[in-house]
């Protein structure tokens, strides 16, 4: 039987890259499309007031959150020997993708950053392209992440 801190850490992880999980899924399937139609200047404005908003306290804190509690569960389970074994691998799983999504977010945050006081249409289309490429490819691996604690909680 897992001590209560080790499936706390897996269970908080797990919500918590879900919670992730889920906001990259609604931006993929749901939002991204949407503007793309309704086009980069309205897109840009909404940004401003959402992912330069509240969103700049929201999602640094969910994915930094996120990593670091894939990384606590990875070391409870490890300090958890036989009685967690089968977590080990898929959390190990979870920490790669975790880690690039951070790193991804080098890539697709300065360019939400600088659509801050951006007018010119032509470079908020070439910011929106962008945005969307490496935002997807952060949030893929965000989506990864996530179904990695699903697997480590089905395994513990």
């Amino acid at each position: 039987m897992p001590s209560a801190f080790a499936l706390a850490l897996l269970v908080t992880a797990t919500i918590v890259s879900g919670l992730l999980a889920g906001g990259n899924i609604d931006r993929a399937v749901v939002a991204m499309p949407a503007w793309r139609r309704i086009g980069p200047v309205a897109w840009a404005e909404f940004s401003r007031r959402a992912d330069l908003g509240n969103g700049m306290i929201l999602y640094p804190t969910e994915a930094i959150g996120s990593f670091v509690l894939v990384l606590g569960a990875l070391a409870a389970a490890l300090a958890e020997g036989a009685v967690l074994r089968g977590a080990v691998l898929p959390l190990a799983l979870a920490a790669v993708p975790s880690a690039a999504g951070l790193g991804l977010t080098f890539k697709a945050a300065p360019i939400m950053m600088g659509i801050r006081t951006e007018v010119d249409p032509a470079r908020l289309v070439r910011a929106f392209a962008r945005f969307r490429f490496w935002g997807g490819l952060r949030g893929a691996c965000q989506v990864l992440a996530f179904f990695a604690c699903v697997w480590a909680m089905a395994a513990a």
